[in-house]
């Protein structure tokens, strides 16, 4: 009898318990949820982010993704620009993108010139992320960059942005061998700019060149007559890989002229 009350009893306070903790834990998502309770935590992450500690200041990145806004920029890009360790200021960096604010473009900007490669090209990738303004004038610039894979970043960004005055730059970082510069160049050229990418046949490898002419066949500002020309040149290339993409195409394409004419030019290449 005593064991059965005393069990019966430990049930009853174990649910209380449970009942405690379940409204503790609503009340501090209330709290967080909150404008009051966003401040906090908010000036929570800014303590963290002036730590020393990494730990603290990862928590503190991680605390200001979820607050979110413009305003979550300036306390990262002030931490920033204070000096942080490479693997934090790759989190902060990482943030930045996340938030997906255009505020962060200046400190990206700066980041552009710092001594280390590899946070040049994860600054290149962030100012696409976050869409800055004046990025596309920044990225143009970082093309002549010493590293190649800050020039690819700067390369694969002009083309995500969709920025059309960088198509000469694109054409010279082409020309230097910068073949991430061809795809980037389908999405930015002009119709009357696409002869020029069609010199590059013979001269570039194929296979570096057609992810240029699926971003053009895929444009709806690029006009039929002109999509038929490029399947015409490809066709006089006459070569195993080009009847494969032309084959590969036309499977791609909805049934019309372009469809027909990569068809057509795909069967008459023989071998």
């Amino acid at each position: 009898m005593g064991v059965e009350v005393s069990s019966g009893w430990t049930a009853r306070a174990l649910a209380t318990a449970l009942l405690v903790l379940g409204l503790a834990s609503a009340a501090e998502a209330q709290r967080r949820a909150a404008p009051g309770g966003a401040n906090a935590r908010f000036a929570e992450a800014e303590e963290m982010l002036a730590a020393a500690d990494a730990d603290a200041i990862r928590m503190g990145l991680e605390i200001l993704a979820e607050v979110g806004g413009a305003r979550a920029v300036t306390p990262i890009a002030a931490r920033i620009q204070r000096g942080l360790p490479p693997d934090v200021l790759a989190s902060a960096i990482d943030t930045l993108s996340m938030l997906a604010r255009p505020e962060a473009g200046p400190v990206l900007f700066e980041l552009l010139s710092h001594r280390r490669a590899e946070v040049r090209a994860q600054a290149a990738q962030a100012i696409v992320a976050v869409r800055a303004r004046g990025g596309d004038r920044a990225l143009t610039a970082a093309l002549s960059d010493a590293n190649v894979e800050v020039r690819r970043a700067a390369a694969i960004g002009l083309g995500q942005l969709g920025a059309r005055d960088a198509a000469p730059q694109l054409f010279v970082a082409l020309e230097r061998g910068l073949l991430e510069a061809a795809p980037a160049l389908g999405q930015v050229v002009t119709p009357d700019d696409v002869d020029r990418v069609l010199t590059f046949l013979g001269r570039v490898p194929f296979d570096a060149l057609f992810p240029a002419f699926d971003e053009l066949f895929a444009r709806r500002d690029i006009p039929e007559r002109v999509k038929l020309a490029i399947i015409a040149r490809l066709e006089g290339l006459a070569t195993p890989e080009v009847k494969t993409y032309l084959t590969e195409l036309a499977d791609a394409l909805p049934d019309g002229a372009i469809r027909r004419a990569a068809t057509a030019a795909a069967e008459r290449i023989t071998g």
